[in-house]
């Protein structure tokens, strides 16, 4: 499954580009959108991730806001790992309480850390009560692409993604490794993570890996 990001953009424009997709993040600090403009698109919608990432606005912005969505029917909230703590122990169990699961999510904008220090950030959101954890590092190297995918092995349940296109292959594998979705944007907007791909080309290399169905040597 691909999940659309959607920021950079007004209200309708959110509906127009959400009507179709199986899976939406609303990026609530790149959005113009109201409370009341927020409630309708979380009910309206039938899986939806909301973020608000740090920098816009304090933590009590960010808390209403995203609490307004997860009231209003949101899927799953997606909070930073290094969040204060009392952030976390706010969102968290308030998310739980109203049937929304749970994102911990960890960005290195500037390079993948070494596998013992991402195993040790795995953890990390784990303990913070994470449903899914989200590793997002910017890929310098063939070896940075490794120790992503190699995430998949500890036996949570992970989205490992890398930014920039030596990072591009960790998008398409990360449904084949074993994450529940993966991200791209509609290739209308701006690319919100600076690192993802459009949604056709990862669907265009999907379809080119399927066997055809009428070889049946399976070559």
């Amino acid at each position: 499954m691909i999940c659309i990001c959607i920021g950079n953009t007004g209200y309708q424009a959110v509906l127009e580009k959400a009507k179709s997709e199986e899976l939406i993040e609303l990026r609530l600090d790149q959005l113009k959108i109201t409370d009341e403009e927020i409630e309708t698109i979380c009910s309206q919608l039938s899986r939806t991730i909301i973020s608000y990432h740090p920098g816009k606005t304090g933590d009590s912005e960010r808390m209403n806001k995203l609490k307004t969505a997860i009231l209003a029917g949101a899927e799953f909230v997606d909070i930073e790992w290094d969040a204060d703590e009392e952030f976390i122990d706010e969102i968290v169990p308030f998310a739980r309480g109203n049937d929304c699961r749970v994102i911990i999510s960890f960005y290195d904008t500037e390079k993948t850390p070494v596998k013992r220090e991402l195993e040790h950030i795995v953890r990390e959101c784990s303990m913070q009560g994470a449903d899914i954890i989200k590793i997002v590092c910017r890929v310098n190297s063939i070896e940075d692409n490794a120790r992503l995918l190699s995430l998949y092995s500890l036996g949570k349940n992970i989205i490992s993604l890398g930014l920039g296109r030596l990072g591009s292959i960790t998008r398409i594998v990360a449904p084949l490794a074993g994450a529940e979705f993966t991200y791209a944007y509609l290739g209308k907007d701006i690319d919100v993570d600076g690192g993802q791909m459009k949604k056709a080309e990862i669907e265009h290399i999907n379809k080119l890996l399927k066997l055809p169905q009428n070889n049946p040597s399976g070559l």
